[in-house]
């Protein structure tokens, strides 16, 4: 079984068809902070208990409740996250390196970080990052990363409550390549957890879309 998932990777890789679809876990190596570190700072900020798990629901609603709570202002919100991110200067790290040599066309991630821009440019690999529907004109044919959950950069970012209600209104281009991208390359995820929200949301939506 194993063998023959090997061979398919390399093949879609010779084929110019292979995706990564790259998550949290791969930005934890470089010291980025895990979605549980997000919302525990956000639970310091509210003065609630921190937990050792949360819920899906809580996921979710904690930041909606932080986000309320200093009265929906954008500028407090992201400085508050990229202030955690920006705790230690974020480099790429060998994951990211064996990623690229293995020649992807495309990359997609849930990250909010620019990692993968960062090691792309350090291993002088040409990729067009793709944050936001208006960028998508850009990708031209080129090799590219899909933010599908925005970025830090265009204060864009998916992760409160709202933020997932509104995500089909939001990105509705970007959920038109991301449907393009399922049902042409071979996509490889890494760097998620199976008890991940966010995966669990995707590979439910690819089960759709693919028909199991």
């Amino acid at each position: 079984m194993y063998n023959d998932t090997f061979k398919q990777i390399i093949e879609a890789s010779q084929n110019n068809s292979l995706t990564f679809f790259v998550g949290a876990g791969i930005s934890t190596v470089s010291g980025a902070p895990r979605w549980k570190d997000l919302i525990d700072g956000m639970c310091r900020e509210l003065d609630i208990p921190i937990k050792t798990e949360y819920s899906s629901d809580e996921y979710l609603r904690i930041p909606q409740m932080f986000y309320y709570s200093i009265n929906k202002d954008d500028e407090r919100y992201y400085a508050f996250i990229n202030g955690l991110f920006n705790r230690g200067k974020l480099s790429p790290n060998y994951i990211h390196k064996m990623l690229l040599q293995l020649n992807p066309c495309s990359f997609i991630t849930t990250n909010f970080d620019e990692l993968l821009e960062d090691a792309a440019v350090q291993n002088t690999q040409s990729f067009t990052a793709i944050a936001r529907d208006e960028d998508i004109p850009s990708i031209n044919g080129d090799r590219f990363i899909l933010k599908v959950h925005g970025d830090l950069k265009h204060r864009n970012i998916v992760l409160k409550e709202e933020d997932y209600l509104n995500y089909s209104e939001n990105f509705k281009l970007t959920e038109t390549v991301l449907k393009s991208v399922f049902s042409m390359n071979t996509v490889v995820f890494i760097g998620y957890s199976l008890n991940d929200y966010n995966i669990k949301l995707i590979l439910n939506w690819a089960k759709t879309l693919l028909k199991d």
